[in-house]
């Protein structure tokens, strides 16, 4: 639906502020940060170039924080064009992705020849060693001119060499100790180039955000082989970190400590943004939620371009892999995909899979779904549709299912901001938490607001979080380092006090690599709780995203399952809301600590409120009554093959065995429930004087039990005292499950009355129902007498479904 008053307009985009003020001025020479404004059209260039250009003399290292799709790039394009015309430099720009390299090649080449731009990308292509199934061709050499001169005499051609940063870090990967000899080559020419012919190098980091990882210490000290050659450092993003600042530090280092701020102001401009679509998903199985599959549905219909951007690369297959057999008869995106697989460009690592593995495609007719584009990519069609799937939210600390996103908000930004031109996205995600008005930095008036919007959005089972502001972060990770080095104290004391020398080195992690290993991780985990779906729903309420605004909000209660499959996706329905409830708590499970009565209370409420199909169709009464059967089947039965006639007789004998047992221990007490509630234990309490009289009618006949098939003189006269009839009447209009089909005592006590023997059948539910009964026959005098053997049953540990446990002061 479009919501009016939504985003909320005048709140300023928040964003990662380098200052001066986050390095040490002893040891770092850091001018006033220098602010530029975006023009009209929301781009940068024109006021980021001039500083550029006066700047390119001056030794230091540049730092541009600018938003994205504001030109950042072009503006720093321009400049490497002017260094490659000056003798004296050589450039390298270092990116955190393969797919970065052809891009950068690409846009390079407007601005310097491309004879003159090293690709890395190709260069080791080209010099790869032949396997079995390689072609003959690049075994045999099939390569030009100017690849069979040595890298040696090459190099001096190049003026803009495109690598990755885990390339320029001498990066071995986990399996190797020493970088492959061709690369090492590569570098070692290019070094002795700058050494020998006096060359300045400038170093251009971009995307620094996605690059953090890379700087290892151990690897940073491969950098220390540059000492000396280099001019200047360009460090960019549009989403810095606390780790970036780290990194920062020790790039300056070869630039004399020198550290120069350019920093853009976040202006939306709204003729560039695409239209933002939030749908709050409720189904655990995405691939047939029904929004997302009419959404998709209606995308084909129209022949409209789109993607799906998947945060795991188990939803991707999902999404991509349709059933060879058992097509589901639930509308599901696998089945609506499948006749159009052959547009599918599948973008996600599984070495086990031929047809995954690719890089996005940027072709109109392709469709790409996958992990592997939610950075370092540009989507540059216009009215294209960009699907984003988040995961629904665990709260376990043991356990990552946020995927491509795990590192929170820069990664959503960063996926907003792969669609360029105007279109729309859509993220589908769980409801969010509710934010703590009080924690909000907003007036009265927009605080209630926000928080309203929250109300009327959040997750059923919620809980409060806090809004975090993005640039007090450091402080964040300023007394955590505190700590741990507090909690660590006495260790480290009595290492100190130890002489250990010529032993193992045995330091505690300073905090920068600290702040560069874990820092990010940890602070991802306390942004707005850490929950994704928190962090962006007021991200778009507030007009935070500089490429796209809020149009719409949809949220939808429709849950669809198959009935093949019905006891299932029931199973399945019910884990994934225990595991939401789970969530709630850091210290425990929390549905494990609800009593037995409070887990079905969630159960009823759950399918109370959900608005259940089956097979696409709106389920029947019949079929709800049948799916709250399985519900609580599984959740107090252990049923694993639920079978209906079976685990409804099981279900009704728990259900009004623990009602009857527990009635018994409920004192006089009626000010904690209510009078609905007080009356119903009442009857059952009422209705244990009736089985007590079944007790006496025992009879014991060879170790084993009987009770006749029709009810005593004194079982009716009791019954007709207590006026049970009345109350049996009372329990089918007004108890919460006897009141309903779901079991078939409704129906039993209505049809009795209206034969007018309610006493018979009451009896013989009685002992259908309390007793594991079998009917019997045995002859005495050549008459054939019927009779029930029962067994004795302890209810001692039966749940207690009937009332929640009072507090002891009641008891």
């Amino acid at each position: 639906m479009i919501i009016k008053d939504i985003p909320i307009e005048g709140i300023p985009i928040e964003f990662k502020e380098i200052n001066p003020k986050d390095f040490d001025k002893e040891y770092y020479n850091v001018p006033p940060k220098q602010i530029i404004t975006p023009d009209k059209k929301g781009f940068i260039k024109a006021s980021l170039s001039p500083i550029l250009e006066a700047d390119l003399e001056n030794k230091n290292t540049t730092i541009i924080n600018a938003g994205v799709g504001q030109g950042k790039t072009r503006a720093i394009l321009n400049v490497i064009g002017k260094y490659s015309k000056l003798s004296d430099y050589v450039v390298i720009i270092a990116v955190p992705y393969n797919s970065l390299i052809e891009q950068y090649v690409d846009e390079c080449s407007s601005y310097v020849p491309k004879e003159k731009i090293f690709n890395l990308l190709n260069y080791t292509e080209h010099h790869k060693k032949p396997d079995s199934k390689s072609n003959k061709k690049s075994e045999w050499g099939f390569t030009s001119d100017e690849e069979m001169i040595p890298i040696s005499k090459r190099i001096p051609n190049y003026k803009v060499h495109v690598i990755t940063t885990n390339a320029l870090l001498e990066n071995p990967g986990e399996d190797n100790l020493f970088t492959a000899k061709l690369r090492n080559e590569y570098f070692n020419t290019l070094r002795n180039h700058a050494k020998n012919d006096n060359k300045k190098i400038i170093w251009l980091f971009d995307e620094i955000h996605d690059s953090i990882h890379n700087f290892k210490e151990h690897l940073i000290v491969n950098l220390w082989k540059y000492h000396g050659l280099i001019h200047k450092s360009y460090i960019i993003s549009a989403t810095f970190n606390e780790a970036s600042k780290e990194v920062i530090k020790y790039i300056s280092e070869f630039t004399d400590k020198k550290i120069f701020i350019i920093e853009s102001e976040r202006i939306p401009c709204p003729e560039k943004q695409s239209n933002l679509h939030i749908n709050f998903y409720s189904s655990p199985k995405l691939e047939r939620d029904s929004s997302f599959t009419h959404l998709v549905e209606s995308l084909l219909e129209k022949s409209s371009p789109f993607d799906i951007l998947v945060y795991s690369k188990t939803l991707a297959e999902k999404l991509t892999n349709p059933k060879k057999k058992d097509i589901s008869k639930v509308k599901n995106i696998p089945e609506l995909l499948k006749p159009h697989i052959h547009r599918i460009n599948k973008c996600y690592s599984n070495p086990f899979n031929p047809t995954a593995n690719k890089k996005y495609n940027s072709h109109s007719n392709i469709i790409n779904i996958g992990t592997n584009f939610s950075t370092g990519i540009n989507i540059k069609e216009k009215d294209h549709n960009l699907i984003i799937l988040l995961p629904r939210e665990l709260g376990l600390d043991y356990v990552n299912n946020k995927g491509v996103f795990t590192n929170g908000a820069n990664t959503i930004i960063q996926a907003l901001a792969r669609q360029r031109k105007e279109g729309d996205i859509h993220i589908f995600s769980p409801n969010p938490e509710i934010l703590n008005k009080e924690s909000l930095p907003y007036n009265d008036d927009i605080k209630e607001r926000i928080q309203s919007i929250f109300t009327t959005y959040k997750k059923d089972y919620h809980k409060h979080v806090d809004y975090t502001n993005l640039n007090k972060q450091k402080n964040v990770l300023d007394n955590t380092y505190k700590k741990l080095i507090s909690e660590s104290k006495e260790a480290l004391e009595n290492i100190n006090n130890v002489n250990r020398t010529g032993l193992n080195r045995l330091l505690y992690p300073t905090k920068e690599i600290f702040t560069i290993s874990q820092g990010e991780k940890y602070l991802s985990k306390e942004y707005f709780g850490g929950s994704l779906p928190t962090y962006i729903f007021w991200a778009a309420i507030t007009n935070q995203f500089l490429n796209c605004k809020l149009k719409t909000i949809e949220t939808s209660s429709k849950i669809n399952l198959e009935r093949e499959n019905l006891y299932s996706d029931t199973k399945d329905l019910i884990d994934s809301e225990i595991e939401i409830i789970n969530s709630l708590s850091h210290e425990f499970n929390l549905f494990d600590s609800f009593s037995h009565y409070e887990k079905l209370e969630f159960i009823k409420d759950f399918h109370h409120n959900a608005d259940l199909y089956i097979n696409n169709e709106k389920a029947s009464p019949i079929e709800n009554n049948n799916v709250l059967l399985m519900m609580m089947a599984y959740t107090f039965g252990g049923v694993e093959d639920f079978k209906s006639r079976e685990a409804k007789l099981k279900m009704f004998t728990l259900y009004l065995s623990s009602c009857l047992h527990h009635s018994k221990y409920y004192p006089n007490k009626k000010d904690s429930i209510n009078k609905v509630e007080a009356r119903c234990i009442l009857i059952f309490k009422k209705w244990n004087s009736l089985l007590d009289i079944l007790e006496k009618n025992k009879n014991e006949v060879k170790e084993r039990y009987r009770l006749p098939t029709t009810p005593t003189d004194e079982f009716k006269i009791e019954f007709q005292n207590l006026y049970f009839k009345e109350d049996l009447e009372y329990l089918i209009a007004n108890e919460t499950l006897l009141s309903t089909d779901i079991f078939q005592f409704k129906n039993t006590i209505q049809k009795s009355i209206k034969r007018k023997d309610t006493i018979e059948s009451f009896y013989r539910l009685c002992i259908k129902t309390y007793y594991n009964s079998t009917s019997r026959q045995t002859s005495k005098d050549g008459k054939k007498i019927s009779y029930y053997e029962v067994e004795n049953r302890n209810y001692d540990s039966i749940p207690n479904l009937l009332y929640k446990p009072l507090p002891e002061v009641v008891l």
